[in-house]
């Protein structure tokens, strides 16, 4: 897994050197630059295939094409074959050559050969592609600026440029009070788009005007009209999980797993049990030992012989780590992602590339909202009635989407939108998106095979009723009856089927509470009425994390300054002295 940037048109391409140094943590292990006619691309490598010579860029078969990619993919040894027996000639092991010789094969429709999560460019003489994996797990962002695009995996490349002044977009931030992220492709920085999950981009000069293309190539596929008994189903669905976790669990590195004792990370675990000979390192985090994610894992891990390893997050190590988890998310996030955060650097100590569980509630239906229909939209309802009488309106997108899922309908129509939405931006903005971010912070690969494109498809094919039973009260009745038939015999993963969600990870709840405490007792009592942002938020810690965003993103580009601390920065908001949380 590694970073990529670039700089297409007319710009100067001075600023490739700074781009790519700070996406240096994305990938330790190496670094390579393409300077061509029109195009700039920078790449840092974190050598997971092909570790000996798998350097980027890498040239195609025509000496003018060239692709950066981070990317897993794992159907790289068959595309190789085939594309081999069509004439084209391999200079690497890596996973991401394929990508240039099947575009130089298939142009464009290179994407949907592929298997796996991707963000590559490629240059082709006096032509960029972009292109994001179907379900957006590998971030890319660009901005188009005059006869330029620049394009990088982090916001913070981009800020490297000084053709970017960085500003806040206020119709993003009205969608963020909302949502929790911007409806659509754009960011909180106005004109910093993110490429849409399962979409490509083009871009040419045309008499010195940068001409840009986005392209849809992939949607989700309706439910079949004669699907199969619902049992038959389920046993169809462990044979691919198997499948698929064995095809994630390729690499030349050692693999992780996390393990939150929950359904998802509990499937993922069971089966690189059966699939794997050797030991298996498996990660939780918790805010004390007693906590029920630690409790429950330490059971699974026991039985499962797993080398299990506990971290136990702390209220200062969750205040202190809040500066560089923003600078690492590039969004001002809920502080629920600071336990994955503290959670990958530990991983990330250890091996660099690790399952996770994440995507599987969005694809079979595990939140409370498919279930109960007000489950969340009523906290959004209120907060657009707020923010609209105070002349903040949202993006339309943001308004289309709450009027999908708040439009008087039968139950079934409403199920079927959520998880058409849920797919889109509260997958990527809100889960993958973050993963990203605190993985790569660590210098780790995090990959998700519930979102292998051939098991949401998979899912998707099947009636709503397989996956929710919203008359009783059932979320994930499918994969929860995969489980049952294959492994009901095993205790432990009994009781992870039957856990009640708690969501994961809950070990930073009560810390997030006790520093809403904080900001409350030392922030002003007027910081949000005299805020320039103020009325866009409920409460004083909300607004001090987003101003601490601004802080590194708006005014440091991105760059956290050595020695700042979000204690000192709380006590310069507070117009006081230093502060403590200790004891």
């Amino acid at each position: 897994m590694c970073g990529i940037t670039g700089i297409f048109g007319t710009a100067d391409r001075s600023a490739l050197g700074a781009m790519t140094d700070s996406l240096r943590h994305r990938g330790p292990d190496d670094e390579g630059r393409y300077l061509g006619k029109l195009t700039g691309m920078g790449h840092r490598r974190l050598s997971i295939i092909g570790i000996d010579n798998g350097a980027q860029p890498i040239r195609g078969d025509r000496r003018d094409v060239y692709v950066v990619a981070n990317c897993e993919i794992y159907n790289y040894r068959q595309l190789r074959d085939d594309l081999r027996r069509q004439g084209h000639h391999f200079r690497t092991d890596s996973d991401a050559e394929v990508i240039v010789h099947l575009y130089e094969e298939y142009g464009d429709r290179c994407v949907e050969h592929l298997q796996g999560m991707f963000a590559f460019a490629v240059a082709d003489g006096d032509r960029l592609l972009l292109a994001r994996d179907r379900f957006g797990i590998k971030p890319l962002h660009y901005a188009e600026v005059g006869a330029s695009l620049l394009f990088a995996s982090e916001v913070k490349a981009l800020l490297q440029s000084r053709l970017l002044t960085p500003q806040i977009d206020e119709e993003a931030l009205a969608d963020t009070a909302v949502f929790g992220h911007p409806a659509g492709p754009g960011t909180l920085l106005r004109g910093v788009v993110s490429l849409p999950p399962g979409h490509t981009l083009s871009a040419v000069l045309a008499d010195d005007r940068l001409v840009t293309a986005v392209t849809r190539y992939h949607t989700l596929p309706e439910a079949e009209s004669d699907p199969k008994p619902f049992a038959e189903a389920a046993a169809d669905l462990t044979e691919l999980l198997r499948a698929t976790v064995r095809s994630h669990l390729m690499a030349e590195v050692e693999i992780g797993v996390t393990l939150s004792g929950g359904l998802d990370s509990t499937i993922l675990a069971r089966l690189m049990r059966d699939l794997h000979d050797g030991p298996i390192r498996a990660y939780t985090i918790g805010d004390h030992a007693d906590h029920p994610d630690v409790v429950q894992a330490r059971r699974l891990a026991a039985q499962l012989g797993l080398n299990h390893h506990v971290s136990i997050l702390t209220f200062q190590d969750f205040v202190a780590t809040i500066p560089s988890y923003l600078t690492a998310a590039e969004q001002p996030a809920g502080l629920g992602g600071i336990a994955l955060n503290v959670l990958c650097r530990r991983i990330g100590d250890d091996v660099k590339v690790c399952l996770n569980g994440e995507g599987a509630d969005e694809v079979f239906g595990g939140y409370g909202e498919y279930v109960n229909r007000s489950f969340r939209t009523r906290r959004m309802v209120d907060r657009l009635a707020a923010l609209e009488a105070s002349g903040r309106p949202v993006s339309r997108r943001g308004r289309e989407y709450l009027d999908s899922l708040t439009a008087d309908q039968p139950f079934p129509h409403y199920l079927r939108k959520l998880f058409a939405e849920n797919m889109r931006e509260q997958l990527t903005r809100d889960h993958l998106e973050l993963l990203d971010a605190s993985s790569m912070a660590a210098s780790l690969e995090m990959r998700v095979p519930f979102l292998d494109h051939h098991v949401v498809e998979f899912a998707f094919r099947q009636p709503l009723a397989y996956r929710v039973d919203w008359e009783l009260g059932i979320t994930k009745r499918l994969l929860k009856q995969a489980v049952l038939k294959t492994w009901g015999d095993e205790v432990d993963l009994v009781g992870s089927v039957l856990r009640r969600k708690i969501g994961a990870p809950t070990s930073v709840l009560g810390h997030r509470e006790r520093f809403i405490r904080l900001c409350d007792q030392v922030l002003p009592a007027d910081y949000l009425r005299d805020d320039e942002y103020g009325a866009y938020f409920e409460q004083k810690s909300d607004l001090l994390v987003f101003n601490l965003y601004q802080e590194i993103f708006v005014r440091c580009r991105g760059v956290l300054p050595d020695g700042f601390t979000m204690l000192d920065f709380m006590a310069q908001q507070a117009r006081r002295p230093a502060l403590s949380v200790a004891g």
